[in-house]
Formats: structure tokens, C-alpha cells, sequence
């Protein structure tokens, strides 16, 4: 478990690799972000992006799914996402890797339980081209005494 005290500026994190597939794309896509590259192949490939893209809010949501299946923090929430950059088109059969970087570390003054870490979360398809970059603030709970 990772608390508050064992993040410090600069560190990095490996978070791990996920596979887009298309079948998982469509889903999504249907359900939250049915524009028509996101959702119908012939019109995808008519489209300024050539063909099938996953929707940059699955990009997102993989981020998270990284995040808690390799950070093992002591979260306790996050108050938001300060950036969202969608730089490259995820297509399926994409193998995405995600690295955390801590940007800033803040104890709280008011809850002596808690404090601010502010990561960054890049994440790279395999020819290590950058796809999303995404800043967040994560709340987590300071070590037990």
C-alpha cells in the first residue's frame, strides 16, 4: 500500500499495459460516446481520422482502471482532473502503457489524515509515441502512526 509519505516529486510509477479491442470500443462507444468514428466502421473510415477510434473518454477510463490495478495507493477520492489531453487516435488492437508521474506533493493543513499528491498519467502506444497525457490530484491517507 502506498501512503501520502511514499510519493515524492519526480518519482515514477509503471502502471502497466491494456489492449483496445475493437468489440470493447464499439461498446463503449455506444453507450457513452456514440459519435459516428467512435460507433460505425464506414463512416469512420470516411472520416478526417481514417477509420475506427476508440473514444477518448474509454482512454480515460483504461487510465483509471491502470491506476487501480497498479498504483495500490490509500486513496481517498480525487477533487478532479486538471488536464485532459487526447494526442493521438487509440485504434483497435492499440496496446496503450501508462506511466504516473508525481508532479507535487502537498500535506493538508486542515486534516492532519490526508494529503494532495498531483500525478501525472502519460500514456504511450508500443512505438512509444504519446496518445493521452492527463493531470489529477488524488487525495491519500497519510501512513498510520
Amino acid at each position: 500500500m502506498r501512503y501520502f509519505e511514499d510519493f515524492r516529486v519526480g518519482d515514477k510509477i509503471d502502471c502497466g499495459s491494456t489492449t483496445f479491442q475493437k468489440e470493447e470500443m464499439l461498446e463503449f462507444a455506444r453507450k457513452f460516446d456514440p459519435q459516428p468514428f467512435h460507433v460505425d466502421e464506414q463512416a469512420a473510415a470516411g472520416s478526417a481520422f481514417g477509420g475506427l477510434i476508440a473514444s477518448g473518454w474509454h482512454t480515460c477510463s483504461a487510465c483509471m482502471r491502470l491506476i487501480v490495478d497498479h498504483m495500490h495507493s490509500a486513496s481517498m477520492g480525487s477533487p478532479g482532473v486538471e488536464r485532459i489531453r487526447w494526442i493521438k487516435p487509440v485504434r483497435p488492437g492499440d496496446t496503450l502503457k501508462m506511466v504516473a508521474t508525481i508532479i507535487g506533493v502537498q500535506p493538508s493543513k486542515s486534516r492532519p489524515d490526508r494529503g494532495r499528491v498531483t500525478f501525472s498519467y502519460d500514456m504511450t502506444d508500443l512505438a512509444g509515441e504519446q496518445v493521452m497525457s492527463m493531470q489529477a490530484v488524488g487525495i491519500v491517507k497519510r501512513r498510520p502512526a
